[in-house]
Order: C-alpha cells, then structure tokens, then sequence
C-alpha cells in the first residue's frame, strides 16, 4: 500500500515540474505545444459597456396613474403589471400596493371597482375577464380597508381609452392601456 502511494506521488510530482506537456498524448514523442503567454488577440473584440447601457426608466411602467375627474378621484391600475395574461389572480405585493392605494380614501367612503380589457377574445369572455380581475382589486381593498363600501363592475373591451386598432393596423400601445383596472372614489 505505500508502495502504491509512493509511485502515486511521484507521478504527480513528475507532472507539477514537466507542467501540461507531460499529460499530452499526441501519439508520438512530441510535447504539446504551451499555451500563449498574452491574450492580447482578444482586444479588438473588447467594448466599452457604456455604450449598451440603457436609462431602464424608459422601459419601467408605473402601476398606477393617479387623475382628477370633477371631485372623483381615479386611480387607474395597468393590468399588466397586476395580472398574468388572461388571470385574475393578483400576487401577494400586488394586493399589499393595492391597499396602499387607498390608504388616504375618506373613511367609510364608497369605491367603485372597475375592471377594463381590450379588443382580443377571451376564451370565457373579456365581459368576465374583466369583472373578476375587478374583484380581485376590490378584495385586495376590502382586505386593507373593510370601512369601504365597494361596487364592483367589468366591462369587458366596451368603455376603451385607446383605439385597438389604427388604420386598420393592431395598436399594442392602444390595447395596453386598455387592460386596466380603475378605483373611483369621491374626495
């Protein structure tokens, strides 16, 4: 057994001082050449970053805009930020922003929940798209703030603050902002 380790170790030792020549089989005696010492072949191909950097607040969409309609207040939710394609499921940060939106509705305040698709068939309807996505919303309020009174209504492609289509042409900047979700309250 130490026999076996001896030859083990000067093996290894015999590789360690030929270096990476040793271990080459090239089927003659010949040692495989050393690898270049610089790698200065590879500058041209090295750029600068700066010049693929991108202001990522151009690309950063809000959740909400927030307008003024006489005395109501409306905040409008993108949907496509809140809802997967065609769910209605909102996520456990969604619904804590959710009840931060309405932190500052007057006490015991009605809200009316409005959901909103675009023109791009749902398989059981954009009518029911758009009501349960509404409440998804209202339940994500109701869970923050149950002194609201909440009327919930969806409707579907019907009510579009875009047009879907230009010139005949799909209009995606339109439909997107078609998805939504809008909280109405007086105050």
């Amino acid at each position: 057994m130490k026999k076996r380790h001896l030859v083990s170790l000067t093996a290894a030792a015999f590789v360690f001082a030929a270096g990476p020549a040793a271990l080459a089989d090239n089927g003659d005696e010949t040692p495989a050449p050393e690898p270049p010492s610089t790698i200065g072949t590879y500058e041209p191909n090295i750029f600068p970053l700066e010049q693929n950097i991108y202001q990522l607040e151009q690309n950063i969409e809000d959740l909400n805009t927030d307008t003024q309609e006489g005395n109501t207040k409306v905040v409008t939710l993108n949907s496509d930020i809140l809802f997967d394609y065609g769910s209605n499921k909102l996520s456990d940060p969604a619904k804590k922003r959710i009840g931060e939106l309405v932190k500052d509705v007057p006490q015991g305040a009605t809200v009316k929940v409005d959901g909103h698709t675009d023109n791009i068939p749902y398989h059981r309807g954009n009518d029911v798209l758009s009501k349960e996505r509404a409440q998804a919303v209202a339940d994500a309020i109701s869970a923050a703030r149950g002194d609201l009174k909440l009327e919930v209504a969806g409707h579907g492609d019907t009510k579009p603050v875009e047009p879907n289509e230009k010139g005949g042409e799909d209009n995606p900047d339109g439909r997107a902002k078609n998805r939504r979700v809008e909280i109405r309250y007086d105050g």
